[in-house]
């Protein structure tokens, strides 16, 4: 089964884990991510990181990115995330 959802993150702590056992449990090549309720570092963390993650299990995936600001996406435009879409 092919899940495509939101996954959306009001805090830092433990998304990263909980991004990776969506990941693990679900068919998702394509997942969406709200970012918009963290600030800029820790939704650029999470994001490269989650990027990485999703890479390694669907290189031809999409990982998309609500963010809280342009500044993020200038801040994580500088890193070579080739499935990351910032929206």
């Amino acid at each position: 089964m092919v899940q495509n959802s939101v996954l959306k993150f009001r805090s830092p702590q433990n998304a990263l884990d909980k991004f990776k056992r969506y990941i693990n449990r679900y068919n998702c090549p394509e997942v969406t991510l709200d970012l918009s309720c963290l600030n800029i570092i820790d939704a650029a963390k999470v994001m490269v990181l989650s990027s990485t993650y999703h890479y390694q299990k669907y290189p031809k995936g999409k990982l998309k990115c609500h963010v809280p600001s342009i500044d993020v996406k200038n801040f994580v435009s500088n890193f070579s995330v080739k499935n990351l879409e910032l929206i």
